[in-house]
Protein backbone atom coordinates (compact mmCIF):
# COMPACT_ATOMS: atom_id res chain seq x y z
CA UNK A 1 0.00 0.00 0.00
CA UNK A 2 2.77 2.62 1.23
CA UNK A 3 4.74 1.75 -2.18
CA UNK A 4 1.31 2.16 -4.42
CA UNK A 5 0.78 5.47 -2.49
CA UNK A 6 4.08 6.85 -3.11
CA UNK A 7 4.16 5.90 -7.12
CA UNK A 8 1.00 7.54 -7.42
CA UNK A 9 2.05 10.82 -5.53
CA UNK A 10 -1.77 10.25 -3.46
CA UNK A 11 -1.82 12.81 -0.81
CA UNK A 12 -5.43 12.88 1.22
CA UNK A 13 -4.06 15.59 3.56
CA UNK A 14 -6.81 17.49 5.51
CA UNK A 15 -9.45 15.70 3.84
CA UNK A 16 -12.67 13.86 4.95
CA UNK A 17 -12.98 10.46 3.13
CA UNK A 18 -16.18 8.07 3.03
CA UNK A 19 -15.51 4.16 2.17
CA UNK A 20 -16.76 1.12 2.50
CA UNK A 21 -15.87 -0.86 5.30
CA UNK A 22 -16.40 -4.94 3.86
CA UNK A 23 -13.87 -7.53 4.07
CA UNK A 24 -11.41 -8.96 1.88
CA UNK A 25 -8.70 -6.75 0.28
CA UNK A 26 -10.87 -3.88 -0.35
CA UNK A 27 -11.57 -3.57 3.21
CA UNK A 28 -7.61 -2.19 2.78
CA UNK A 29 -9.53 1.37 1.28
CA UNK A 30 -10.27 2.88 4.73
CA UNK A 31 -6.02 1.94 5.51
CA UNK A 32 -4.97 3.29 2.18
CA UNK A 33 -6.94 6.72 2.56
CA UNK A 34 -5.55 6.85 6.66
CA UNK A 35 -2.08 6.24 5.20
CA UNK A 36 -2.15 8.73 2.29
CA UNK A 37 -3.02 11.21 5.26
CA UNK A 38 -6.32 11.59 5.21
CA UNK A 39 -7.60 13.45 8.31
CA UNK A 40 -10.60 11.44 8.87
CA UNK A 41 -11.70 8.39 7.28
CA UNK A 42 -15.52 6.95 7.23
CA UNK A 43 -15.92 3.27 6.58
CA UNK A 44 -19.65 2.63 6.19
CA UNK A 45 -20.94 -1.05 6.99
CA UNK A 46 -24.09 -2.63 5.71
CA UNK A 47 -25.64 -6.32 6.44
CA UNK A 48 -25.72 -8.41 3.08
CA UNK A 49 -26.13 -11.73 2.29
CA UNK A 50 -22.59 -11.62 1.91
CA UNK A 51 -21.86 -9.67 4.29
CA UNK A 52 -24.32 -10.56 7.46
CA UNK A 53 -21.96 -9.66 10.69
CA UNK A 54 -21.14 -6.24 11.27
CA UNK A 55 -18.32 -7.35 13.59
CA UNK A 56 -16.94 -8.80 10.95
CA UNK A 57 -16.60 -5.63 8.53
CA UNK A 58 -15.63 -3.59 11.42
CA UNK A 59 -13.13 -6.22 12.74
CA UNK A 60 -11.59 -6.73 8.81
CA UNK A 61 -11.71 -2.91 8.24
CA UNK A 62 -9.75 -2.13 11.45
CA UNK A 63 -7.16 -5.55 11.23
CA UNK A 64 -5.40 -3.69 7.88
CA UNK A 65 -5.35 0.25 10.03
CA UNK A 66 -4.45 -1.62 13.31
CA UNK A 67 -1.36 -3.39 11.13
CA UNK A 68 -0.50 0.30 9.79
CA UNK A 69 -0.81 1.81 12.88
CA UNK A 70 -3.46 4.44 11.83
CA UNK A 71 -6.58 3.00 13.39
CA UNK A 72 -7.36 6.28 14.86
CA UNK A 73 -8.07 8.31 12.09
CA UNK A 74 -10.49 5.26 10.76
CA UNK A 75 -13.99 5.04 12.26
CA UNK A 76 -16.57 2.63 11.43
CA UNK A 77 -19.78 3.01 11.75
CA UNK A 78 -23.56 2.36 10.25
CA UNK A 79 -24.45 5.59 8.99
CA UNK A 80 -23.70 8.85 9.11
CA UNK A 81 -25.93 11.32 10.46
CA UNK A 82 -27.48 13.96 7.59
CA UNK A 83 -25.99 17.01 8.76
CA UNK A 84 -22.26 15.33 8.89
CA UNK A 85 -22.15 14.70 5.56
CA UNK A 86 -21.44 18.52 4.66
CA UNK A 87 -18.37 17.91 5.88
CA UNK A 88 -17.09 15.47 3.69
CA UNK A 89 -14.75 15.90 0.91
CA UNK A 90 -14.37 12.60 -1.08
CA UNK A 91 -17.40 9.58 -1.31
CA UNK A 92 -16.20 6.28 -2.65
CA UNK A 93 -18.88 4.59 -4.89
CA UNK A 94 -18.83 1.00 -3.67
CA UNK A 95 -21.77 -1.28 -2.34
CA UNK A 96 -21.79 -0.10 1.34
CA UNK A 97 -22.18 3.42 0.65
CA UNK A 98 -24.26 3.16 -3.03
CA UNK A 99 -26.12 3.84 -4.79
CA UNK A 100 -25.29 7.90 -4.66
CA UNK A 101 -28.58 8.79 -5.11
CA UNK A 102 -30.12 12.52 -5.49
CA UNK A 103 -30.97 12.58 -1.86
CA UNK A 104 -27.02 11.31 -1.15
CA UNK A 105 -25.64 13.77 -3.43
CA UNK A 106 -28.22 16.47 -1.88
CA UNK A 107 -26.49 16.32 1.34
CA UNK A 108 -22.75 16.84 0.22
CA UNK A 109 -20.67 20.27 -0.07
CA UNK A 110 -20.76 21.86 -3.34
CA UNK A 111 -16.66 20.73 -3.46
CA UNK A 112 -16.89 16.91 -2.34
CA UNK A 113 -16.21 14.34 -5.27
CA UNK A 114 -17.28 11.20 -6.50
CA UNK A 115 -14.92 8.68 -6.88
CA UNK A 116 -16.02 5.94 -8.93
CA UNK A 117 -13.61 3.57 -8.01
CA UNK A 118 -13.82 2.18 -11.83
CA UNK A 119 -14.43 2.94 -15.48
CA UNK A 120 -17.81 3.92 -15.96
CA UNK A 121 -18.62 1.01 -17.79
CA UNK A 122 -17.92 -1.43 -15.00
CA UNK A 123 -20.90 -0.09 -13.36
CA UNK A 124 -24.32 -1.04 -12.80
CA UNK A 125 -26.94 0.96 -14.48
CA UNK A 126 -28.30 3.55 -11.87
CA UNK A 127 -25.77 3.08 -9.10
CA UNK A 128 -24.91 6.72 -9.73
CA UNK A 129 -26.68 9.68 -10.65
CA UNK A 130 -24.83 11.70 -13.13
CA UNK A 131 -27.05 13.95 -13.32
CA UNK A 132 -27.76 15.12 -9.77
CA UNK A 133 -24.22 15.53 -9.40
CA UNK A 134 -23.85 17.73 -12.63
CA UNK A 135 -26.78 19.77 -10.82
CA UNK A 136 -25.11 20.19 -8.03
CA UNK A 137 -21.76 21.04 -9.53
CA UNK A 138 -20.00 18.07 -7.44
CA UNK A 139 -17.30 16.24 -9.62
CA UNK A 140 -17.28 12.29 -9.99
CA UNK A 141 -14.18 11.40 -11.21
CA UNK A 142 -12.68 7.72 -12.66
CA UNK A 143 -9.36 6.16 -12.99
CA UNK A 144 -7.79 5.11 -15.81
CA UNK A 145 -7.55 1.31 -15.55
CA UNK A 146 -5.23 1.24 -18.47
CA UNK A 147 -2.61 3.66 -16.54
CA UNK A 148 0.51 2.38 -16.37
CA UNK A 149 0.77 2.30 -12.56
CA UNK A 150 -3.15 1.00 -12.46
CA UNK A 151 -2.76 -1.27 -15.59
CA UNK A 152 -5.73 -3.84 -14.44
CA UNK A 153 -6.96 -4.91 -17.66
CA UNK A 154 -4.74 -7.39 -18.31
CA UNK A 155 -5.65 -8.70 -14.23
CA UNK A 156 -9.30 -8.76 -15.68
CA UNK A 157 -8.07 -11.43 -18.34
CA UNK A 158 -6.06 -13.29 -16.02
CA UNK A 159 -9.31 -13.66 -13.72
CA UNK A 160 -11.12 -14.52 -16.40
CA UNK A 161 -8.42 -17.65 -17.16
CA UNK A 162 -9.02 -18.62 -13.58
CA UNK A 163 -12.70 -18.51 -14.36
CA UNK A 164 -12.25 -20.64 -17.19
CA UNK A 165 -9.86 -23.06 -15.26
CA UNK A 166 -12.20 -23.63 -12.46
CA UNK A 167 -14.84 -24.65 -14.89
CA UNK A 168 -12.88 -27.38 -16.11
CA UNK A 169 -11.84 -26.24 -19.77
CA UNK A 170 -8.48 -26.50 -21.18
CA UNK A 171 -7.40 -23.61 -23.00
CA UNK A 172 -5.46 -25.70 -26.01
CA UNK A 173 -8.50 -28.03 -26.79
CA UNK A 174 -12.00 -25.55 -27.20
CA UNK A 175 -12.91 -23.61 -29.88
CA UNK A 176 -13.65 -20.71 -27.90
CA UNK A 177 -15.56 -17.07 -28.58
CA UNK A 178 -15.81 -13.52 -26.37
CA UNK A 179 -18.90 -11.85 -26.52
CA UNK A 180 -17.22 -8.29 -25.45
CA UNK A 181 -18.29 -5.12 -25.77
CA UNK A 182 -15.65 -3.41 -23.04
CA UNK A 183 -11.90 -2.25 -23.23
CA UNK A 184 -11.09 -5.63 -21.46
CA UNK A 185 -11.28 -7.46 -24.92
CA UNK A 186 -7.88 -7.00 -26.74
CA UNK A 187 -6.48 -8.02 -23.27
CA UNK A 188 -8.90 -10.96 -22.83
CA UNK A 189 -7.99 -12.08 -26.58
CA UNK A 190 -4.15 -11.57 -25.95
CA UNK A 191 -4.11 -13.76 -22.95
CA UNK A 192 -6.43 -16.65 -24.29
CA UNK A 193 -4.23 -16.54 -27.49
CA UNK A 194 -0.80 -17.20 -25.51
CA UNK A 195 -2.83 -20.40 -23.89
CA UNK A 196 -3.40 -21.86 -26.92
CA UNK A 197 -7.06 -21.46 -27.33
CA UNK A 198 -8.03 -20.35 -31.26
CA UNK A 199 -10.38 -17.06 -30.23
CA UNK A 200 -12.76 -15.15 -32.04
CA UNK A 201 -14.36 -11.98 -30.31
CA UNK A 202 -17.95 -10.19 -30.96
CA UNK A 203 -19.08 -7.33 -29.84
CA UNK A 204 -22.66 -9.04 -29.08
CA UNK A 205 -24.00 -11.89 -28.79
CA UNK A 206 -26.35 -11.17 -31.67
CA UNK A 207 -22.42 -10.63 -34.24
CA UNK A 208 -22.22 -14.69 -32.81
CA UNK A 209 -21.59 -16.42 -35.95
CA UNK A 210 -23.20 -20.00 -36.27
CA UNK A 211 -20.20 -21.57 -35.83
CA UNK A 212 -19.93 -24.83 -33.62
CA UNK A 213 -18.70 -23.34 -30.12
CA UNK A 214 -16.97 -25.05 -27.10
CA UNK A 215 -16.67 -22.53 -24.96
CA UNK A 216 -18.37 -18.93 -24.69
CA UNK A 217 -17.17 -16.30 -22.65
CA UNK A 218 -19.60 -13.28 -21.83
CA UNK A 219 -17.72 -10.41 -20.73
CA UNK A 220 -20.00 -7.67 -21.36
CA UNK A 221 -21.61 -4.68 -19.81
CA UNK A 222 -23.44 -4.40 -16.96
CA UNK A 223 -27.37 -3.83 -18.11
CA UNK A 224 -30.69 -3.52 -16.99
CA UNK A 225 -31.55 -6.18 -19.63
CA UNK A 226 -28.86 -8.81 -20.21
CA UNK A 227 -27.99 -9.04 -24.23
CA UNK A 228 -27.60 -12.51 -23.62
CA UNK A 229 -31.49 -13.30 -23.98
CA UNK A 230 -33.64 -15.72 -25.11
CA UNK A 231 -32.80 -14.78 -28.71
CA UNK A 232 -29.23 -15.20 -28.43
CA UNK A 233 -29.45 -18.50 -26.43
CA UNK A 234 -32.03 -20.04 -28.65
CA UNK A 235 -29.95 -19.39 -31.43
CA UNK A 236 -26.45 -20.77 -29.77
CA UNK A 237 -28.44 -23.62 -28.55
CA UNK A 238 -29.29 -24.67 -32.07
CA UNK A 239 -25.59 -24.26 -33.29
CA UNK A 240 -23.62 -25.04 -30.54
CA UNK A 241 -25.64 -27.73 -27.53
CA UNK A 242 -23.05 -28.84 -26.18
CA UNK A 243 -21.03 -25.17 -25.87
CA UNK A 244 -20.43 -24.38 -21.92
CA UNK A 245 -20.96 -20.92 -20.95
CA UNK A 246 -19.18 -18.97 -18.98
CA UNK A 247 -20.31 -15.34 -17.19
CA UNK A 248 -17.53 -13.33 -16.51
CA UNK A 249 -18.84 -10.00 -16.41
CA UNK A 250 -22.59 -8.61 -17.69
CA UNK A 251 -25.95 -10.44 -17.77
CA UNK A 252 -27.08 -13.87 -18.85
CA UNK A 253 -30.71 -14.84 -18.84
CA UNK A 254 -30.65 -17.73 -16.97
CA UNK A 255 -34.05 -19.13 -17.05
CA UNK A 256 -33.13 -19.02 -20.86
CA UNK A 257 -30.55 -21.17 -20.81
CA UNK A 258 -31.73 -23.62 -18.24
CA UNK A 259 -34.46 -23.98 -20.36
CA UNK A 260 -32.67 -24.86 -23.47
CA UNK A 261 -30.38 -27.14 -21.41
CA UNK A 262 -26.99 -25.16 -21.75
CA UNK A 263 -24.42 -25.25 -19.16
CA UNK A 264 -23.62 -22.33 -17.40
CA UNK A 265 -20.79 -20.94 -14.99
CA UNK A 266 -20.26 -20.21 -12.49
CA UNK A 267 -23.01 -22.23 -10.93
CA UNK A 268 -24.60 -19.08 -9.03
CA UNK A 269 -25.27 -16.08 -10.31
CA UNK A 270 -22.48 -13.33 -9.94
CA UNK A 271 -24.79 -10.37 -8.54
CA UNK A 272 -25.35 -7.73 -10.62
CA UNK A 273 -22.44 -5.37 -11.33
CA UNK A 274 -20.16 -7.74 -10.23
CA UNK A 275 -17.28 -10.10 -12.09
CA UNK A 276 -17.57 -13.95 -12.26
CA UNK A 277 -15.13 -14.48 -9.74
CA UNK A 278 -14.00 -11.52 -7.32
CA UNK A 279 -10.22 -9.42 -8.15
CA UNK A 280 -9.15 -10.99 -4.58
CA UNK A 281 -8.53 -14.36 -5.95
CA UNK A 282 -5.37 -12.93 -7.80
CA UNK A 283 -4.28 -11.71 -4.37
CA UNK A 284 -3.56 -8.07 -2.70
CA UNK A 285 -2.10 -6.38 -5.52
CA UNK A 286 -4.63 -6.04 -7.72
CA UNK A 287 -7.67 -4.56 -5.87
CA UNK A 288 -4.36 -1.89 -3.98
CA UNK A 289 -3.88 -0.59 -7.52
CA UNK A 290 -7.56 -0.59 -8.50
CA UNK A 291 -8.24 1.52 -4.56
CA UNK A 292 -5.44 3.72 -5.29
CA UNK A 293 -6.33 5.11 -8.32
CA UNK A 294 -9.61 5.45 -7.42
CA UNK A 295 -8.95 7.50 -4.75
CA UNK A 296 -5.86 9.02 -6.75
CA UNK A 297 -8.01 10.25 -9.77
CA UNK A 298 -10.62 11.88 -6.62
CA UNK A 299 -8.25 13.72 -5.53
CA UNK A 300 -6.75 15.44 -8.71
CA UNK A 301 -9.92 16.39 -9.36
CA UNK A 302 -10.87 17.70 -6.03
CA UNK A 303 -7.44 19.92 -6.43
CA UNK A 304 -8.43 21.34 -9.26
CA UNK A 305 -5.77 19.21 -11.29
CA UNK A 306 -5.76 18.61 -15.57
CA UNK A 307 -7.44 14.80 -16.21
CA UNK A 308 -8.24 13.31 -19.12
CA UNK A 309 -6.10 11.46 -21.88
CA UNK A 310 -4.49 8.43 -22.02
CA UNK A 311 -1.98 9.44 -19.99
CA UNK A 312 -4.09 10.77 -17.14
CA UNK A 313 -4.33 8.54 -13.71
CA UNK A 314 -8.08 9.50 -14.45
CA UNK A 315 -11.04 11.50 -15.76
CA UNK A 316 -14.08 13.07 -15.21
CA UNK A 317 -17.35 11.74 -15.77
CA UNK A 318 -20.52 13.65 -16.92
CA UNK A 319 -23.91 12.09 -17.22
CA UNK A 320 -24.17 11.18 -21.07
CA UNK A 321 -27.39 11.72 -23.42
CA UNK A 322 -30.80 10.25 -23.49
CA UNK A 323 -29.22 6.93 -24.21
CA UNK A 324 -26.94 6.85 -21.35
CA UNK A 325 -23.85 7.57 -23.43
CA UNK A 326 -20.64 8.93 -21.27
CA UNK A 327 -17.86 11.72 -21.83
CA UNK A 328 -14.50 11.72 -20.38
CA UNK A 329 -13.87 15.33 -19.60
Amino acid sequence: MRKQIALLDLDLSGLTVVVGATTGYQAVTATVAALANASRVVALTRISSRHPSLVAIADATLAFAKHARVSQRVEVTNRIDSRKWQEVDLVTNCLEVGPISRSLIELLPSHAVVSLMAEPWELRPGFVDFDACDEAGIKVAAPNLSHPAIDLLPEFARLCCVLLGDAGVVQRTPRLAIVCDTPCAPSLEHKLREGGARVSVFLHPMLLTDDAWDVIVVAMRPTDKPPMDINCLGRIARNSPQALLVQFSGGVDRSAASYFGLRIWPLKRPTSGQLGLPLDVLGPAPMVRRVTGGLKAAEAAYRGAELGGDSSVGFLVRAGSATAGWERA
